[in-house]
């Protein structure tokens, strides 16, 4: 996600940018359930950002994004910053509600995590 992207963006009902640190807020969003896109920040290389977002994903938020150079290049390109918490709103989620089989998670992680057997 580009931060021209998120610019431009920004201020939308549906959307959500959460610190990847923040990991209160980031739980909190499975009930502001009116938000359809998530964008993950974080303050240095973008790992913390992108383990968030995957967790995400996995907990069924579909459109998910993390922002490019983080909250570094936000300010280095002198963006604005808005410490206020999103207030909740009721809505309908895009959660997938799929079921997920062993096939889809043995082949989400790397060789060797899970063994493919039965116990």
């Amino acid at each position: 996600m580009s931060t021209q992207w998120l610019a431009d963006h920004l201020g939308a009902d549906n959307l959500a940018v959460v610190a990847a640190a923040n990991r209160v807020r980031l739980l909190s969003l499975r009930l502001d359930v009116a938000i359809s896109t998530i964008v993950v920040y974080d303050e240095n290389d973008g790992l913390c950002a992108s383990e968030s977002a995957h967790t995400l994903r996995e907990a069924g938020f579909e459109r998910v994004a993390v922002l490019t150079g983080g909250r570094q290049k936000w300010l280095s390109e002198q963006r604005p910053v808005d410490l206020h918490e999103l207030a909740h709103r009721n809505g309908r989620s895009p959660l997938y509600t799929g079921y997920v089989y062993t096939g889809y998670v043995y082949a989400s992680v790397d060789p060797g995590y899970v063994e493919p057997r039965l116990a």
